[in-house]
């Protein structure tokens, strides 16, 4: 069963997400105070697991592996169970297999990989030596797929998706979110082209949020002006 998908995000007032280039607040509070908000009301979701997308974990762990090696046969194992000591685990879908971690953890959580049958059988050795769980689906870019697994395999009910666009829209044209959170900073982008909320890379004859309709659950005022909403999704 598919764990529920809570697409959680902080934008500026215009939904743009690059937050090095919304305006300072009016009072002088540093902006990462603000951005300290954001990741409080992440925790006070209450989920099992949380999840970025591939280009935003970039920034944290830049370096590609490089090494060639064996596809993994079609007995391989499928999963591996790593370090488990956090209460939530960060998930990513790798479908290249290709990131080098330097750690088992990121932000104290330990991480899960969801790699297709294209991964090598080298690197799967190096999460293994990390202490990082994997799991094999058929293909990582089916991010179906690889969520019910997880749910599965793993026993995760609930992830936070907590940036960025790319896979926001990528889920949202599948049908998979089930809840928007959406916290807004009181400053403003402007520029046109910037990644916002949901960037589905499609063609413009495709419209990625058909079907799906948004019910208010609840608006609040936070700290610094922060506004948080929250949204149900309503599938046709």
């Amino acid at each position: 069963m598919k764990p529920k998908i809570i697409c959680h995000i902080m934008s500026s007032v215009d939904g743009r997400l690059l937050n090095e280039r919304w305006t300072e607040p009016y009072d002088g509070t540093p902006a990462s105070a603000l951005l300290q908000v954001y990741a409080s009301i992440g925790r006070e979701l209450g989920t099992d697991a949380w999840m970025f997308g591939k280009n935003t974990l970039r920034a944290i762990f830049p370096y590609k592996w490089s090494i060639d090696g064996h596809t993994v046969p079609s007995d391989y194992p499928a999963v591996f169970i790593g370090e488990r000591h956090s209460e939530r685990i960060f998930i990513v879908a790798d479908p290249e297999a290709d990131i080098y971690f330097t750690s088992s953890v990121l932000r104290g959580d330990n991480i899960l990989v969801i790699v297709g049958r294209n991964a090598t059988e080298e690197y799967l050795t190096h999460l293994r030596e990390k202490r990082i769980s994997y799991l094999i689906v058929n293909d990582a870019t089916d991010l179906r797929e690889g969520l019910e697994a997880v749910g599965r395999e793993f026993g995760i009910r609930s992830v936070s998706v907590q940036g960025g666009g790319i896979l926001n829209g990528a889920l949202l044209a599948d049908g998979l979110i089930d809840e928007l959170s959406l916290v807004v900073y009181p400053g403003i982008d402007g520029l046109s082209g910037i990644p916002s909320i949901f960037e589905y890379m499609g063609g413009a004859t495709e419209y990625p949020a058909q079907g799906q309709r948004l019910q208010l659950l609840s608006a609040s005022q936070r700290e610094y002006g922060v506004m948080w909403m929250r949204y149900e999704f309503h599938k046709d």
